[in-house]
């Protein structure tokens, strides 16, 4: 019993000391609980259904960006497809265009130069996956079970080709590519030469930078001091020898000698000449732009087949053109009336198929500077061509021709045609022109654009009709099998009178030379309705 007592008094005493110690006692809380959390134990990764082997071809160190998305293409030497170089591609100079289909997929690059891969697994992978696939033919005739490959571009293409691809990423988002790390090697016609490649791309790293213009350089080139109009519009080609285009020949146009067309939209530029030449010009500034500006454009290939992140242009005509061109474009001025074009000032140079021989050109052009080509000279110059002494004019209608020796229109022959041995038939159905049908003959006579009837005077420095300056106006006789490819010359309106828009009476005398011979055609024409 006494110990019983002795063991409550030590309890009693040792039990304040016990709550001291442990941080509570009295009326305060208990301590809280700390929770222990588990370790996070990660998973790995399922087991590639086609294991990917150690040691298979990856881009060199430092041959691909060190971010953002790209394409990096190998050639062996006597590859034919990339013709044993190296290729680069980026947001920076290219177009990277992932797209999935089914067990297919396909990247194309549009870039300096244009490629597509097309990749096709196996049946059996039921489904696009990360994985290695091996003895791959060419897609799209390709074994299904077994699986393709196919990288073409540029024009070139494997005829039968062997290789693998490996899938080390690929993410999908309802069927479309949101990431994708792929690479490939094939061999074209049994070759041991092979064309790899290595893609990694993602919809995030998909954003281009839209390169803007540069500053113009300050020694680019200006056409001379005085070669250009100080006012209205223009366009100025000077070409250099061995140019192909401009055929080492310079050329100035305005609205009188010529029509000058201008189209624009959406950062595209057409320029059209209709003059003594015909020529064509076609710019696209660079992706992502919506209207020109000032600035310098370089690394521009022929357009349209040009690298769409820097643009094109393309200069041509008279039936010449390039096939391949690299040049620059400088914008000096331009100006829009809301996105209407309205004014522009540039500069250009081509060179056609990696020559050193440019073709240069200025354009200058005003919304509204059209100017109406001048009428005909009057009065007419002197010296001009007129029937001999000889000749008495008959009464009524008549057609006198007469052709030197070496003219291949009427053969050194001399010609009286009326209408009492033959018809003549004289119409005016074109504006400011006539038509004449007689003994085999045709002639047709067409003034400058400007004129809405022939008027009495000189019209000189003509093209065959109808492929004429129409700022000019033009000419063409012909007939019994006989014709110019090309001609030059002139007419004169003697007289002519109309009534009620209707042609009357004309008196007319014209000359021909064809194929820029000395000898010519000449005539007159004595024509009352």
């Amino acid at each position: 019993m006494k110990s019983l007592q002795t063991l409550h008094l030590v309890a009693a005493l040792l039990f304040p000391l016990l709550l001291s110690a442990c941080g509570g006692g009295g009326s305060d809380a208990p301590a809280p609980t700390v929770p222990v959390t588990p370790p996070v134990v990660v998973a790995p990764p399922p087991p590639l259904k086609y294991p990917i082997p150690a040691g298979m071809w990856s881009a060199p160190a430092g041959a691909t960006p060190a971010s953002g998305n790209y394409v990096y293409l190998q050639s062996d030497n006597g590859d034919y497809i990339g013709g044993g170089r190296s290729y680069s591609y980026s947001n920076a100079n290219a177009i990277i265009t992932p797209s999935a289909n089914g067990l297919t997929l396909q990247t194309r690059v549009e870039g300096d130069e244009a490629w597509t891969g097309d990749f096709l697994l196996p049946s059996a992978a039921g489904k696009l996956q990360a994985g290695y696939f091996a003895d791959l033919t060419r897609t799209p005739f390709a074994d299904s079970a077994v699986g393709g490959v196919n990288w073409t571009g540029e024009g070139r293409g494997c005829n039968t080709l062997k290789g693998w691809v490996i899938i080390d990423k690929i993410e999908l988002s309802d069927g479309a590519v949101t990431a994708l790390d792929l690479r490939f090697e094939q061999h074209c016609e049994g070759g041991s030469s092979a064309l790899r490649g290595q893609v990694h791309w993602t919809r995030a790293g998909a954003t281009v930078n839209t390169p803007v213009p540069a500053p113009i350089p300050s020694d680019l080139w200006q056409p001379a001091a005085g070669t250009v109009p100080a006012s209205g519009s223009y366009v100025y080609l000077q070409g250099s020898q061995g140019d192909y285009i401009g055929a080492g020949r310079t050329y100035l146009y305005t609205p009188v000698n010529a029509a000058l067309t201008v189209t624009a939209s959406d950062a595209y530029l057409g320029i059209r000449v209709a003059g003594d030449e015909s020529w064509d010009g076609n710019f696209k500034a660079r992706l992502g732009m919506t209207q020109l500006a000032v600035g310098y454009y370089d690394k521009l290939q022929r357009y349209p087949f040009n690298n769409p992140v820097f643009g094109g242009f393309s200069w041509s005509g008279e039936g010449r053109g390039c096939n391949g061109l690299d040049g620059w474009v400088a914008i000096d001025k331009v100006a829009y009336s809301g996105a209407t074009l309205t004014a522009i000032d540039l500069r250009f140079e081509q060179h056609c198929e990696g020559s050193g021989a440019p073709l240069r050109g200025q354009v200058r052009w005003r919304a509204g500077d059209n100017v109406n080509a001048p009428g005909p000279v009057s009065p007419v110059p002197t010296g001009l061509w007129t029937p001999g002494a000889s000749f008495v004019a008959p009464a009524g209608n008549y057609v006198y021709l007469v052709s030197d020796n070496g003219d291949y229109i009427g053969g050194g022959r001399t010609q009286l045609l009326t209408a009492a041995d033959t018809t003549i038939d004289v119409t005016d159905n074109l504006t400011a022109a006539l038509a004449i049908r007689t003994g085999g003959w045709t002639g047709d006579f067409v003034g400058m654009n400007s004129l809405s009837q022939l008027q009495p005077g000189y019209y000189g420095n003509l093209q065959r009709y109808p492929f004429h300056n129409a700022r000019r106006g033009g000419m063409n006789w012909s007939g019994n099998g006989r014709g110019c490819n090309t001609l030059e010359g002139w007419f004169v309106v003697d007289h002519v009178s109309y009534t009620l828009g209707k042609m009357t009476a004309v008196d007319l005398r014209f000359e021909q030379h064809c194929e820029g011979h000395v000898a010519a055609q000449r005539g007159v024409i004595h024509w009352r309705r």
